[in-house]
């Protein structure tokens, strides 16, 4: 819109009873050196390391009530790309197709972290009906391996609200530092 045809729709706001507006360009009305600049700060930002900042996808196996196997990734890629390396893992091991479709696979937890403590914790106990039941949590936390624990604790939980980690406990399956 040219400047005439913008002091146009304002006089047309205004007899309408509106406020004064705050801003009313339009991106189209900026000077093109601003607008090189806008260009230039979003490639920056894009090439920058939060662009290629890494992550980790801590993937469950799970079929009727039981948590079957694990898959964690890390490393430079971003936790997307992560879950679905560590999604590809399961299904080169068949659980993919595990029962007539019926398994799940399911990303339980994200990080963003380039560098972080790692724990998986498992539990195998009985539910409120006696059925055997078996459950996983992954934790993250770039301080300490304790915060990473009680992450992975209330991931299981999350997943399986039934558990309660003093009635049932549970043991550290793999922990370590990337």
């Amino acid at each position: 819109m040219m400047a005439n045809e913008w002091v146009e729709r304002f006089e047309q706001v205004l007899k309408l009873g509106a406020q004064r507006p705050i801003f009313i360009r339009s991106p189209d009305d900026l000077p093109k050196p601003m607008r090189l600049n806008l260009l230039l700060i979003a490639a920056l930002v894009l090439m920058s390391d939060l662009a290629l900042a890494g992550g980790a996808a801590c993937v469950m196996a799970k079929f009727q009530g039981q948590t079957l196997d694990y898959a964690l990734v890390h490393g430079k890629t971003h936790p997307a790309e992560a879950q679905e390396i560590a999604m590809d893992e399961l299904r080169e091991k068949g659980y993919a197709d595990y029962h007539r479709h019926l398994d799940v696979m399911r990303a339980q937890n994200l990080s963003n972290d380039d560098h972080a403590y790692v724990i998986v914790i498992r539990s195998e106990f009985k539910d409120g009906r006696g059925k055997d039941r078996s459950a996983m949590g992954c934790g993250f936390d770039a301080q300490s391996y304790r915060a990473a624990e009680l992450d992975a604790v209330r991931d299981l939980q999350a997943y399986f609200w039934g558990w309660k980690p003093d009635l049932h406990g549970y043991a550290v399956v793999r922990q370590f530092q990337y």
